[in-house]
């Protein structure tokens, strides 16, 4: 699986029912990579006797039992080396959890089609998956329950020489929440036998018919009407409004809204006192809020440079609340905020894809029909926040330059700059 998940103390879990059941077992952690977020492989030797174990790692093709808390793991070349088919068994939850490449390509999206197709070609009919973080979520409110839903999944299939008893003494013996371990792990022996009632809790039988256009953009009209004012709303639906074609119309709605709704201090001071009202209806007892911001007018940086983030306890409410009252201050001359570069350059980019609209709409044609909806889809492209988004709005720029050469050129180029 992966670090901060609990899948060392799974494997402690399993190492400590082989002593309850009086036989051998070795645990060890692969490379000691369990940082979270980080691949961990455990590696857990079962005998009937301690003499038994001479060495705790497996080898390759040695593997009995995959218990996989992560698809990308689970399916990954140095994982997979490790079983052998028709000895290996394996139930792997497949959900698709965001790894370290999203931080290096934010268009990553993890395969899980052809990594679920390469467990099923190693190991045939011998391979369960299902969604153990969503059905945990459904069902006990905690995605950090889902290794013990496969462990208790993997028992059920018979891959695990452990006595039922022997496994609840050991999650006791753990002393880390208990019941609820021993629920999930009870939860996962069912979903294994019943797919699909348990596939009817993640994915309920009501599909969510998805959105037409038009009412994304009523969406972001009403969006915008919160951010700041119907009269910004009404400017967005002016420039939407005049584009006709379905394709490029959807561009400028998602494009032109990513604008004029970039993420100011009034803005997290609206989201944060939201989040903070969702705290309050979601959960019970006495607990505070922490928010964890980066003030601009504060000093220092973090290890890679950007701006330090600091905790702030709950008397930040009051100022959230005179912030979010002020919003009509964004962009004036009076804005406190909008003298920072990283505003200007949000303002300048607005003037500049108004401009740029104003001037490739009127003549758009078939053969300049592609390149004009990048261009017009392009500020979806400019995420983050500080040096994050100055990087990716120099990218942008970049992109615009090529896009707008080929329009010019009346397609010249097209599919270079359209791609």
């Amino acid at each position: 699986g992966v670090g901060g998940t609990g899948v060392v103390t799974i494997g402690a879990v399993l190492a400590q029912a082989a002593q309850i059941d009086g036989k051998g077992a070795g645990m060890m952690e692969m490379a000691g990579l369990a940082q979270k977020g980080g691949a961990v492989h455990i590696h857990c030797r079962l005998a009937n006797r301690p003499e038994d174990i001479s060495a705790i790692r497996v080898a390759t093709g040695e593997a009995h039992a995959l218990i996989g808390g992560d698809l990308v793991v689970s399916a990954g070349a140095k994982t997979l080396g490790l079983t052998r088919t028709g000895q290996t068994g394996a139930v792997v939850n497949n959900h698709e959890i965001i790894t370290g490449d999203f931080t290096r390509n934010t268009e990553f999206k993890v395969p899980s089609d052809r990594l679920e197709l390469a467990l099923q070609a190693r190991l045939k009919d011998r391979v369960d998956l299902f969604d153990a973080s969503e059905l945990a979520r459904v069902t006990m409110g905690d995605s950090i329950f889902s290794n013990m839903m496969i462990l208790g999944a993997a028992w059920q299939r018979g891959l695990l020489p452990l006595s039922h008893d022997a496994i609840r003494q050991a999650v006791e013996l753990n002393g880390a929440a208990v019941e609820k371990n021993l629920r999930a792990f009870e939860i996962g022996r069912w979903a294994v036998l019943h797919g699909t009632e348990a596939q009817r809790l993640i994915v309920p039988n009501v599909v969510a018919k998805p959105k037409s256009l038009d009412e994304r953009i009523a969406f972001r009209v009403d969006h915008l009407t919160d951010y700041q004012s119907a009269r910004l709303a009404k400017r967005y639906r002016k420039l939407v409004d005049s584009v006709s074609d379905p394709k490029l119309k959807e561009a400028v709605a998602l494009g032109y809204h990513k604008l004029l709704s970039y993420k100011d201090e009034y803005e997290v001071a609206r989201l944060l006192l939201k989040s903070e009202e969702k705290a309050r209806a979601e959960f019970d007892g006495d607990f505070k809020m922490t928010f964890h911001l980066a003030p601009p007018m504060l000093p220092g940086t973090d290890s890679e440079g950007r701006p330090k983030k600091r905790a702030f306890g709950a008397w930040m409410q009051t100022p959230f609340r005179l912030l979010a009252r002020f919003k009509a201050l964004r962009g004036t001359p009076l804005d406190p905020f909008g003298y920072a570069a990283e505003r200007r350059m949000e303002r300048a980019l607005i003037k500049q894809y108004e401009g740029d609209m104003a001037s490739v709409l009127p003549t758009v044609t078939p053969a300049t029909l592609d390149a004009t909806v990048a261009l017009a889809a392009l500020p979806l492209d400019i995420r983050g926040f500080g040096p994050v988004k100055d990087a990716n709005a120099e990218k942008a720029a970049k992109r615009r330059e090529e896009l707008l050469s080929a329009i010019r050129q009346g397609g010249k180029g097209l599919s270079k700059a359209a791609e």
